[in-house]
């Protein structure tokens, strides 16, 4: 498309160029085709949401320019004259194509794009649902590119109805002023036209761009957990210390922050762009109709010195709006930490509730978390201080504009008999546009503040992620074994996060079948070697091998328990229908929670719901159903009794008896439960591992 468009701009810049030879072109209209015909065929190396607005521009420009083409030529009716886009509307559209191309090598704006470009590439396919429209299967990134050409063109329709009301305005206070009666009805019904327009456009753009946005956050939340969740990217995180805290936070609150104000600032700056432009000329025009002196000096006789006035008042307000705010960046950056970190700790709390009570914790943690809350008030309090300067400043001027135009205009005003109220409206009302643009940077600041935190911390949580994919290429590696009755290792070693040696080199055979006890002191890295042997320790070196197309399952001592019905909680991982309520009641009854094989479909918090015992059961069912061929149990039944214990282990014999499991356990009664023991001794801070004899293991092995 951008290439297409690259070549029709060639072909405009020779009509234009013939068009101005003959007298019925502008002149400027052939040298900005070429110039946009350079920028077209530069921005498609661009990204796609970067290229597709660039031609969008570059299309309003050769629709716009024919348009101006043909009046000039004298192609165009005169009653649809008067509803022609101005003259120079070409070359804002040009400008605008080439001011996209611009912004994408500031770095800042660069880091907002590569992130948000990825939505407007995507080929995934979504449904989009346009009420009485109907609903459309498409793939996503049309979906996007689609709603936001859409919003772009409204926000057009919308300064353009902007300057019908600025127009009309004029004509009705004059009217006012004239007691023209039928002047001021025929202004009236201008305006309830012009309103009601006004009313759908702005109906079509909020559903269309909360639609937009939602379709992106879907995405973009998608991809997130797909990152984080994938390769045990969140466990490994999790481990490595750095920057990303909360991950929680930034896929549920930045995520949707992010996307709300990327598409917010872009039409808002857009918006802004396009009523500069229009009220600027307004404003131009106006000023020679209003004389003004200052010690004898005439104003008027500066072209568009009211524009000049206005722009140097926003330049002074920006200023002081950046001496004022600056700070806000860095305090709401950390503002949104100290926030997420209290949150985090009640939801410690909230998952704890029965440990702190038995150990009567609760002034403790009350404690903890008014720490914590403290940092929230500090920063609070220095945010709230740094706020009322801004918003002072902002309000203030704000105020002060509601009279300053008036103040400005009214010498002029008093002293010109011909001159009338609905031009000195006009004008005020242009001025205060022309000023509110200027100033948007200052009615801004503060969210733009707010943004550029979010945007570090996305960019903070994508770097932590690509740290965890690079560090994948080290460290243990898990490859198929060529021996497809054993899970075998080579040479691993085991260290802690911050580098200190746990587990000495070892190579270690588990055979198809056989069951084995791994015993040691705690602290001797047991559960560490079972993380390793499941693949989630990235910390080390060595290699392990699993047989190529064979499951690893470990349950460990504490079970997770998700959120739901009991059925989900007995076929998690896997989706709660994939086993048939068959198989599930039996494999309750196998191990002894037969009296609730009636509840499968009961909507429980089946931590609080079940005892340590019960959940430890839960767990061994899920093994049950997913019949892994190598099953590592990390104390997975210590809180059963040994009777309990010793049926469990019975019932895993005899229903997986090709699985190998491979237990970490400190009861003596296990012995009679595995065939082999693997022992680890600690000497110097670093565990070795190494054969031992089964039946010398005791309470204190």
């Amino acid at each position: 498309m951008i290439r297409i468009l690259a070549g029709l701009s060639i072909l405009a810049a020779l009509g234009f160029g013939a068009g101005t030879t003959f007298s019925t072109a502008p002149v400027y209209l052939p040298i900005a085709a070429i110039i946009l015909a350079g920028v077209l065929a530069l921005s498609a190396r661009l990204p796609t949401i970067m290229s597709f607005l660039i031609g969008l521009f570059a299309l309003s420009f050769l629709l716009l320019g024919a348009i101006t083409a043909a009046n000039e030529a004298g192609f165009v009716p005169d009653v649809l004259v008067p509803f022609l886009p101005p003259p120079h509307a070409a070359l804002v559209a040009a400008a605008l194509a080439l001011v996209n191309y611009g912004v994408c090598f500031i770095p800042v704006v660069r880091g907002v794009i590569d992130k948000a470009a990825p939505y407007f590439e995507a080929r995934e396919s979504s449904e989009l649902e346009l009420g009485w429209f109907g609903t459309w299967r498409m793939p996503e990134r049309w979906i996007g590119l689609g709603l936001f050409a859409v919003i772009i063109v409204l926000n057009v329709i919308q300064v353009y109805l902007t300057v019908l009301f600025n127009y009309n305005n004029n004509k009705l206070f004059t009217a006012l002023q004239d007691k023209d009666v039928a002047t001021f009805w025929s202004a009236i019904l201008t305006f309830s036209i012009v309103a009601a327009i006004y009313i759908i456009r702005y109906m079509f753009e909020y559903y269309l761009t909360e639609l937009m946005r939602v379709h992106w956050r879907r995405w973009l939340t998608k991809r997130y957990l797909d990152e984080w969740l994938g390769n045990k990217t969140h466990y490994r995180m999790a481990l490595q210390a750095g920057p990303t805290d909360n991950p929680d936070q930034r896929i549920s609150e930045d995520v949707r922050d992010f996307v709300a104000n990327t598409t917010g600032f872009y039409v808002q700056i857009f918006v802004t762009s396009l009523t500069l432009y229009a009220f600027i000329q307004i404003l131009w025009s106006i000023s020679a109709q209003f004389p003004y002196r200052i010690g004898g000096f005439d104003l008027s006789v500066i072209p568009g010195y009211l524009v000049w006035m206005s722009l140097a008042l926003a330049v002074i307000a920006t200023m002081v709006s950046h001496l004022i705010g600056r700070q806000l960046v860095g305090l709401n950056f950390r503002k949104q930490k100290v926030e997420a970190d209290f949150r985090f700790n009640l939801v410690r709390v909230r998952e704890n509730t029965e440990q702190i009570a038995l150990l009567n914790g609760e002034t403790t943690e009350t404690g903890g978390l008014m720490h914590r809350f403290a940092a929230i008030f500090r920063i609070t309090i220095d945010l709230a201080i740094r706020q009322v300067k801004l918003g002072s400043w902002v309000n203030g001027f704000g105020q002060a504009m509601n009279v300053l135009p008036l103040v400005l205009l009214a010498p002029a005003y008093f002293t010109n008999a011909a001159m009338k109220l609905g031009s000195l409206t006009q004008t005020n009302q242009a001025f205060g546009q022309v000023m509110d643009s200027f100033s948007f940077f200052i009615n801004f600041y503060s969210s733009i503040a707010e943004y550029k935190a979010i945007l570090n911390r996305l960019t903070t949580f994508d770097q932590a992620i690509a740290k965890v994919e690079a560090s994948r290429m080290q460290g243990i590696g898990v490859e198929p074994g060529k021996d497809r009755g054993a899970l075998s290792t080579t040479d691993l070693a085991l260290t802690l996060p911050d580098g200190r040696p746990l587990l000495d080199k070892a190579a270690l055979v588990f055979r198809r079948g056989e069951r084995t006890l791994v015993t040691g002191p705690s602290g001797s890295g047991k559960t560490t070697l079972f993380r390793a042997l499941s693949g989630i320790w990235p910390f080390g070196s060595g290699r392990i091998e699993v047989p190529e197309g064979e499951t690893v399952m470990l349950l460990p001592q504490r079970p997770y328990m998700p959120l739901g019905s009991l059925r989900a909680a007995l076929a998690y991982p896997s989706p709660e229908t994939a086993y048939p309520d068959d198989a599930l009641r039996a494999a309750l009854e196998t191990v002894g929670l037969g009296h609730l094989d009636d509840q499968l479909d009961r909507a429980e918090n089946w931590t609080n719901a079940l005892s340590g015992g019960e959940q430890q059961r839960v767990a061994i069912v899920r093994a049950l159903l997913r019949k892994p061929q190598w099953l590592f149990l990390d104390e997975a039944t210590a809180a059963l009794d040994e009777q309990a214990e010793a049926a469990v282990y019975e019932a895993l014999r005899r229903a997986l008896p090709q699985t190998t499991i491979v237990s970490i356990g400190h009861r003596s009664s296990l012995v009679a439960l595995h065939d082999r023991r693997i022992a680890i001794e600690t000497e110097g801070g670093t565990g070795r591992i190494a054969d031992a004899p089964l039946q010398a293991f005791g309470t204190a092995g």
